[in-house]
């Protein structure tokens, strides 16, 4: 049976903008979209410009933890809450490793960090994959600052490696460092920028060397190696450079008990300084990386060394942080050894004074830790 088409009504509806009312209406509206657009842009360039953590904008980025930046999300954006595997109440759902992996590829998003949709586009906005191992442990260590050159020439790596520090006795604390120009800025002249903290001789290993003094004076028999790694544009390869460093001492050195790759980390100093006996101290993180067969080890000896160095000196220690992020190498050269851990002293800002009072106390807790171990045998 055939049927005409029935006819269709719109409605239509104008707007008399010839009213004085509507006109002032319309001004007013124009000028309050106007001004809030402006202080968008205003904040997003702060934010775009936020390469370091000495910016404001990324300093108060900073001052939210990822569990907070999470539960505010997730508050507001259900999709982001329902994939946080720390839903309280709810089991974690099983997701293939690959999975992740090729959605990551593909999206820059990360399923088990769901805060990367917004770190990926504003720079100031990425967080920290660090996970925390101790109940007290609340501020998460900065990620790492590439340094300023990285576009420049690329030269080999030496082949020639110095020769650890000499031990009298049978050494059982090895320490290096694999960015061993990690530097601070009150002692490098005219040098302001964190990504510019990188210094030939002023810098990390310093520190390393003071808590050899100290662990030597205390019967501690240590070494370190001091090995220069830096390679402008291959500062994400330096764990391998050090590799090779690390195997050498340890095949030479079979008492070693403990071994500690010491670091800077990158954030301002209301992050990385404390007090203690009334003075300014670095504080410390130890970092264990979860990619390799003994990160239950190295996460329980990080877990015992942050342990005692609460015990002994409160509020000095940031806590215990295992990295667990598939998407790049977090061995760390830990699976060499199954009491390795990363030791992260103060940040860019903090002076060489604070970063040494800081491994005085350091050498006295890996004193106890070393006597505890003697007298377990």
């Amino acid at each position: 049976m055939n049927r005409e088409p029935r006819p269709r009504y719109f409605r239509s509806m104008t707007l008399n903008v010839g009213t004085r009312r509507m006109r002032t209406m319309v001004i007013t509206m124009s000028l309050m979209i106007a001004v809030l657009f402006l202080f968008i842009c205003a904040i997003a360039v702060q934010l775009m410009a936020a390469n370091n953590q000495h910016s404001l904008a990324s300093r108060v980025l900073h001052s939210v933890s990822n569990q907070s930046l999470n539960s505010i999300m997730g508050q507001e954006i259900p999709v982001y809450a329902s994939a946080d595997p720390k839903q309280i109440g709810k089991p974690p759902e099983s997701r293939s490793k690959w999975t992740s992996l090729l959605f990551y590829l593909f999206t820059d998003i990360d399923v088990d960090h769901p805060e990367t949709m917004l770190g990926g586009s504003i720079a100031a906005m990425s967080v920290s994959n660090f996970e925390p191992l101790t109940e007290d442990s609340k501020e998460s260590p900065g990620e790492d600052i590439p340094p300023a050159d990285m576009g420049k020439p690329q030269p080999q790596p030496p082949t020639e490696q110095p020769e650890p520090v000499p031990s009298n006795g049978k050494p059982i604390v090895y320490i290096y460092h694999s960015h061993n120009r990690e530097a601070y800025l009150p002692e490098l002249n005219n040098v302001k920028e964190f990504n510019q903290a990188y210094d030939k001789d002023k810098n990390i290993t310093l520190a390393g060397e003071r808590l050899v003094k100290d662990l030597k004076e205390k019967k501690i028999e240590s070494i370190q190696t001091k090995t220069d790694y830096w390679v402008p544009g291959k500062f994400e390869e330096s764990y391998d450079f050090s590799r090779k460093t690390v195997q050498e001492v340890l095949s030479k050195n079979n008492g070693i008990r403990m071994v500690f790759d010491i670091h800077r980390d990158s954030l301002a100093r209301q992050f990385t300084t404390a007090k203690w006996n009334g003075q300014d101290v670095a504080r410390v993180s130890f970092i264990v990386g979860g990619m390799n067969p003994n990160s239950k080890k190295n996460e329980e000896f990080a877990k015992q060394v942050h342990k005692k160095m609460q015990e002994l000196y409160p509020g000095v220690s940031k806590g215990a942080f295992t990295k667990k992020d598939n998407r790049f190498d977090t061995r760390y050269n830990q699976d060499l050894h199954p009491k390795s851990i990363i030791i992260e002293i103060g940040g860019p800002e903090n002076t060489m004074e604070e970063v040494y009072r800081t491994t005085d106390l350091l050498s006295n807790v890996i004193t106890e830790l070393a006597k505890e171990g003697q007298n377990a045998k």
